[in-house]
């Protein structure tokens, strides 16, 4: 019986022994392994060691920034939720992050709720604008999530929020305000063809030109544009946002497309007015070497961008949006001597500047759902709060 228990506590001091060698071991690990800015496998930047300060202690801030700080920079972070999202699998997970892992490879956003207080102000903020700017139409967009037209392609017993039915109330809420094109409609008619990313929640610039084409009459361009443009692949190695979060369909590697006239000039200068750059190109190829392919369209998201074209059109666009008008607003050029526009989450003036500087005689907003229906800086920009 003493040789037992002797045998028994040996066993229990050496599994003791490994484990806390294994605590320091991964203690020495992450001290020796320098931080990481970003992980390009996630496409975010990774927190950053905070500044100790006895508030911060006291408030509770600074272990809860310390917390993720050590869960961002844990070495072998990318190896060990890989195989989280792995186990994840094998046990039937259809969801990773907030992502849905639908049929076919598909990734999807879930549908957003709306923020009623945030809606409200903006849906003011723009019947304000039209009522102020009377002489200018407006017109809005509101593109369908992916979840919402395909659907189809949610996991089994998944329920999403019906967006179709909040997109038609914001409709109803601006009532003759605004000019509307239905997005839904023309979307929900060629779903089958890939208007959507597989690993990413943008919108193709198929799906962007179909939007267009249903656009125009509304937009005051009164000709057929269906065979006005020519599509050229400048990607085949897109892997997007929802492959990062989620950690699924990593490998998937898929292209990107540009359209441009198939006649006439299309030369324009870009104005980056708050970055003080300019580029004679509507897409920046650099953006096809980093994680981020989609800012190919535009270079991405900034403040203020302004467009001058070769048009003989006399009208100025104002463009309000998101990122998912990146990739729209390339078919707009020929039809307008300026564009200028403007993402709200990252001016920080305000409409009236805009409306100052330059000589604007058409609107147009242009947002996805999931951004429309959560953002809280588009009342902000036009009234000034």
């Amino acid at each position: 019986m003493d040789n037992r228990k002797k045998s028994k506590r040996r066993i229990e001091r050496l599994v003791g022994g490994i484990f806390i060698l294994c605590l320091f071991g991964v203690m020495l690990v992450n001290l020796l392994v320098p931080d990481r800015e970003m992980s390009e496998e996630e496409n975010r930047m990774l927190a950053s060691r905070p500044k100790f300060t006895l508030s911060a202690l006291a408030s509770g801030d600074f272990m809860e920034q310390y917390e993720e700080y050590l869960s961002d920079q844990f070495a072998g972070r990318d190896f060990w939720h890989r195989l989280k999202v792995a186990v994840d699998r094998i046990g039937g997970s259809r969801m990773e992050n907030g992502i849905y892992i639908g049929k076919d490879g598909q990734l999807l956003q879930d549908i957003q709720v709306p923020d009623q207080e945030h809606l409200s102000e903006n849906m003011d903020a723009i019947k304000n604008f039209a009522e102020t700017y009377k002489e200018i139409p407006v017109t809005m967009i509101l593109v369908p999530d992916a979840a919402c037209i395909l659907n189809d392609r949610l996991p089994a017993l998944a329920s999403v929020e019906d967006q179709k039915q909040m997109i038609s109330m914001a409709e109803q809420t601006l009532g003759d305000s605004v000019k509307w094109v239905d997005a839904v409609s023309v979307l929900n008619k060629h779903k089958r063809e890939k208007l959507y990313y597989l690993t990413d929640h943008h919108w193709t610039a198929l799906g962007a030109f179909y939007t267009f084409q249903e656009a125009t009459q509304t937009l005051g361009i009164n000709e057929d544009v269906s065979d006005k443009y020519i599509s050229y692949t400048v990607s085949d190695s897109f892997n997007g946002v929802l492959a990062s979060e989620s950690g699924v369909e990593l490998g998937e590697k898929e292209t990107i497309d540009i359209y441009v006239p198939r006649e006439g000039d299309d030369d324009v200068i870009v104005n980056y007015v708050d970055a003080s750059k300019r580029t004679t190109s509507l897409y920046d190829s650099s953006k096809l070497e980093t994680k981020d392919q989609y800012g190919v369209y535009l270079g991405g998201n900034t403040s203020v961008l302004d467009i001058r074209t070769v048009s003989t059109s006399r009208k100025r666009l104002l463009v309000v949006k998101d990122s998912f008008a990146n990739c729209f607003i390339p078919f707009l050029t020929p039809y307008y001597r300026e564009i200028v526009v403007v993402d709200p989450r990252y001016y920080s003036g305000t409409i009236e500047d805009i409306m100052d500087s330059y000589r604007i005689t058409d609107a147009l907003f242009l947002y996805s759902g999931n951004s429309f229906f959560t953002d809280n800086s588009i009342s902000g920009v036009f009234t000034g709060e």
